[in-house]
């Protein structure tokens, strides 16, 4: 393009030059060229389908409005948990992904809780009303991984994870939430119980989390089924360390 337009303006400075009236003409093309090149970018900016720079690309919903339709879609959701141990191996996820589609299966959420043996991955699946635990486990299972655990989920299991875990620490902080609270909104379907006994370490053991509580005591997080996992202890004590330090922090004044 560069080559072309070179060579128009020399053959047009060729052959207008030599006349009386050809270097007005060149500049008056010149001139038309340039106001052709403006419209063109003006029409590009603020023609009809566009977007203004004022324009927001998205619209906004009201917190309210933004709630109820999250509710409203929440309470149409068949929910179910799956966990199962997939293969580290590429494609092994998406054979998985690919199966449960194949039975009406939704993922909404997916977590992924690497374990020493490897990676156990947790699924929250939407189906219609039709599908049941034995029809998910076998799609599971076509799909090359191994079942660890399929049950009924609720609607909260969908929060954010880390997201939970930072409003249950800004609670802690402001004092709006004690530590048993705390560790039962993190978990859910849990049960918290105090010992006077004093614990040496914490430990994670199936569906026992065993925590020393820094008011004294320990603190004994149990669920039925489902085992906790080095990812879920990792966050208990956390929050353990975190009401620590602000109890340190009150103490000391």
């Amino acid at each position: 393009m560069l080559f072309l337009a070179v060579g128009t303006a020399g053959l047009f400075t060729e052959v207008l030059g030599r006349r009386h009236y050809g270097w007005s003409l060149l500049i008056a093309l010149g001139a038309a060229l340039l106001g052709a090149s403006v419209l063109q970018w003006w029409w590009r900016v603020h023609g009809p389908g566009r977007l203004r720079a004022t324009t927001p690309f998205v619209s906004v919903r009201s917190a309210d409005g933004l709630d109820t339709a999250l509710a409203e879609w929440h309470d149409d959701l068949n929910l179910w948990r799956i966990r199962a141990a997939v293969r580290d191996r590429p494609g092994s996820l998406a054979a998985v992904c690919e199966r449960l589609a194949a039975v009406g299966a939704n993922i909404v959420g997916l977590q992924v809780h690497p374990l020493a043996e490897g990676v156990l991955d947790e699924f929250l699946v939407d189906v219609p009303p039709a599908v049941d635990a034995a029809t998910l486990a076998a799609a599971v299972a076509a799909g090359g991984a191994q079942v660890g655990l399929i049950d009924r989920a609720a609607r909260d299991d969908l929060t954010d994870a880390p997201a939970r875990v930072l409003t249950l620490a800004a609670r802690l902080a402001a004092g709006d939430a004690g530590l048993p609270i705390a560790l039962h909104d993190l978990f859910g379907h849990c049960a918290v119980t105090w010992d006077p006994r004093e614990v040496q370490e914490p430990a994670c053991a199936g569906t026992l989390i065993t925590l020393a509580d820094p008011s004294g005591g320990t603190l004994l997080v149990t669920r039925e089924a489902l085992d906790f996992t080095p990812t879920e202890f990792a966050r208990a004590r956390a929050l353990v360390g975190l009401c620590g330090e602000l109890r340190r922090r009150h103490m000391a004044g």
